[in-house]
């Protein structure tokens, strides 16, 4: 998953996931996030196609 400019994508995620839990669970909850970076995804082709950014040809 990339995470965003700034983390904004993750963020997003994150606030959704909450709010959706809290309903659910009907209390509140908190939410910690990870992102773990992999060395050189963003020369692995193969990881870049897995995340929709190189076209199948």
């Amino acid at each position: 998953m990339v995470i965003g400019n700034k983390g904004a994508k993750i963020k997003t995620i994150g606030i959704e996931a909450r709010k959706d839990m809290q309903e659910m669970f009907e209390a509140p909850v908190h939410l910690e996030l990870w992102v773990k970076v992999k060395s050189g995804w963003a020369d692995d082709e193969r990881a870049l196609r897995s995340l929709g950014y190189v076209d199948d040809l």
